[in-house]
């Protein structure tokens, strides 16, 4: 038997051990067209999920204020004071708004929250609009 040399080795090529160029490209542009379908969907479950904790914290919200009402008489100044009856927010999820106002003689906190993986704010006047949450 006669032995090859180190380059007709390299150059030699074996029976059907392998995957061609072309069979190589074809895969790869597969996996890309379903990266391409897939992460602006990820995306938007994403945001989806983030509109979901921050609506979850306005309600969250809404009965805290109850529980502090009934435990200081009035509606706090802040949202840090709800600490005091037990509520945390989610993380991620930011009061960009946490105002206390009266109007007609009845006092409402006036909210807007976010998560940071959505665009979307979300306000609810409570208890003046009732437990409605609206996208702002």
């Amino acid at each position: 038997m006669r032995r090859m040399s180190r380059r007709a080795k390299i150059l030699s090529v074996s029976s059907g051990a392998g995957f061609s160029l072309i069979e190589l490209l074809i895969v790869v542009s597969i996996i890309g067209i379903i990266a391409a379908i897939a992460v602006p969907n990820f995306i938007e479950s994403k945001a989806a999920a983030g509109d979901a904790a921050a609506k979850a914290d306005l309600k969250s919200v809404m009965r805290a204020l109850d529980q502090y009402l009934i435990v200081f008489g009035s509606y706090p100044a802040s949202e840090a004071e709800l600490s005091r009856v037990g509520f945390t927010s989610t993380a991620n999820v930011t009061f960009s708004t946490f105002n206390l106002d009266t109007d007609d003689g009845v006092q409402s906190v006036h909210m807007h929250v976010q998560h940071s993986a959505s665009s979307n704010k979300w306000h609810a006047r409570y208890p003046k609009e009732g437990r409605e949450i609206q996208p702002r």
